[in-house]
């Protein structure tokens, strides 16, 4: 396991990740169709130091609730990751970038498709971003149990269950890293 200082993204994670991106760009690129693209959302994350790097490539921004509970008496808050990239599949010299956090057990990483955001009303609002951000902090209050069922029914109530676009959604909460019994004896 590697310490990561914050701030500073440790050359070897970050070739490893840009490679990635690079490698499934030149696939997609070999289909020759404008419309082959993908988003993703890459990450390594080190549960004992509590950080994390990642890769945005055409993903809408991974945001970090971060949540206060017995020892730690913060003010709820959400975080959007705000370091992205382009689409992967799209354009052949794209540049990745990697971008880093830190988390603390309970904070919990919410990542979603642009089906979330651009989910439109019968006016033709958007959902976007700052609704879903709002939603995510008074939500994840709650804890983790049913978060994403909760942001579905609330995007089919501003939507008349109408959405044009699919929507995927993974909320993940961060716990102590623990070392199980089979382990014992093994590297993590």
């Amino acid at each position: 396991s590697r310490t990561i200082s914050i701030g500073t993204v440790d050359s070897a994670i970050r070739d490893t990740f840009n490679g990635l991106a690079r490698s499934l760009n030149s696939m997609l690129m070999g289909f020759s169709r404008v419309e082959t693209f993908a988003t993703m959302f890459i990450a390594k994350i080190d549960l004992r130091a509590g950080t994390a790097v990642y890769c945005s490539a055409g993903h809408p921004p991974t945001m970090i609730a971060r949540v206060p509970h017995e020892g730690r008496n913060i003010a709820a808050e959400v975080e959007m990751l705000s370091v992205q990239s382009g689409v992967v599949g799209a354009f052949e010299n794209m540049v990745y970038e990697t971008g880093s956090f830190t988390f603390e057990k309970g904070d919990i990483m919410f990542m979603y498709t642009d089906g979330a955001i651009e989910a439109r009303n019968a006016q033709g609002n958007f959902f976007g971003e700052q609704r879903l951000r709002d939603l995510l902090l008074t939500q994840s209050l709650q804890g983790i149990e049913g978060l994403c069922d909760n942001v579905l029914l609330s995007l089919d109530e501003f939507t008349g269950s109408v959405l044009d676009d699919d929507i995927a959604m993974v909320a993940l909460r961060f716990d102590t890293y623990s070392v199980l019994p089979a382990q014992l004896g093994r590297r993590p």
